[in-house]
């Protein structure tokens, strides 16, 4: 069985070194790739002084952004699972490891290390308005996926071959867990979400996420994502508007015929038009429907079939 971990790091001289020495610790099988994503202080020298040259792999990509890094980390290596986590020292590898057993024990497609359940996220992050944003962001993006999720963020996930082989991560920045929480819904894939630890970061090591900001691009990602793939909710929304607004209006038009005698011809069109955006919605809406199931049905069946080979694998 081979586990790979992937590391992707940005100006994390203050924490790589240490991140590197506990994971191959607690995974001394395993082989490490660290993505250094466009550092400027000592990340890459640190890291590439903590790996063994002959196993493990450093890799630089200069395009800036955590999906980047994560996406060339797990494209390089070929392994039965795949192990994601921060540079920044806070995700202990015993817990890691716990989170592998796990998924070797229910063979599910991911194991996601949760860290608001037990309150340890809270406790370490004092960022005004982040844990707001946590919470709100996990409902909105849990909603768009049709699935009840309790940390969407977590930074460590442990993946098995077939879920990675299916992921087409698009994702620049910070936008990559929520990717690969909508891209488990779509395959209808088993996530298990288990609580972890999370510690504080080392002193001189900071969190390049902007609240505001990448907040922001999480949700219209995810929102750009929703409509990809399920435009039959998208349009049925549109639909019920539009009809709610001709009813409206055509009612208005009605009622002032008979009272004053007058057309109303301006609001009679807008309300026209309204309806027919509705019936327009409403076709659209089914014909996405029905032309995204057949092609999402392979795309499962071809998830489950590699899922079989690997669970062989496995087994053997």
């Amino acid at each position: 069985m081979i586990i790979c971990i992937v590391i992707p790091a940005m100006n994390e001289e203050d924490a790589i070194g240490e991140t590197i020495l506990e994971y191959r610790a607690a995974f001394p099988e395993a082989r490490i790739v660290v993505v250094n994503n466009n550092s400027t202080d000592r990340t890459e020298e640190i890291a590439r002084a903590k790996l063994d040259p002959e196993r493990d792999l450093l890799l630089s990509e200069s395009r800036k952004g955590k999906g980047y890094a994560v996406k060339t980390g797990l494209c390089r290596l070929e392994a039965d699972i795949y192990v994601m986590t921060d540079g920044d020292s806070t995700y202990p590898a015993e817990h890691a490891r716990k989170l592998v057993d796990t998924l070797l024990e229910t063979r599910a497609d991911m194991i996601v290390g949760d860290r608001v359940s037990g309150g340890a996220y809270s406790a370490q992050n004092t960022r005004p308005g982040h844990n707001l944003g946590n919470r709100v962001l996990t409902v909105v993006i849990s909603g768009l996926a049709g699935k009840e999720y309790r940390d969407v963020f977590s930074g460590l996930r442990i993946m098995s071959r077939p879920f990675v082989g299916a992921l087409d991560i698009r994702s620049s920045g910070f936008q990559v867990e929520t990717e690969i929480n909508l891209v488990a819904a779509y395959l209808r894939a088993d996530v298990i979400e288990t609580p972890i630890s999370y510690r504080e970061r080392p002193e001189n090591s900071h969190s390049k996420l902007n609240t505001f900001r990448d907040g922001m691009r999480i949700v219209s990602f995810a929102v750009v994502n929703w409509i990809a793939f399920a435009p039959m909710q998208v349009f049925v929304i549109l639909a019920v508007i539009s009809s709610l607004v001709a009813l409206l209006l055509g009612y208005r038009v009605i009622a002032g015929f008979l009272e004053t005698g007058w057309p109303y011809t301006t609001t009679a069109t807008i309300a026209s038009g309204s309806g027919i955006v509705a019936i327009l919605s409403l076709f659209f809406g089914i014909s996405l429907r029905i032309l995204g199931r057949n092609t999402r049905r392979q795309e499962i069946a071809n998830f489950l079939e590699e899922k079989r080979k690997w669970n062989t694998r496995l087994d053997g």
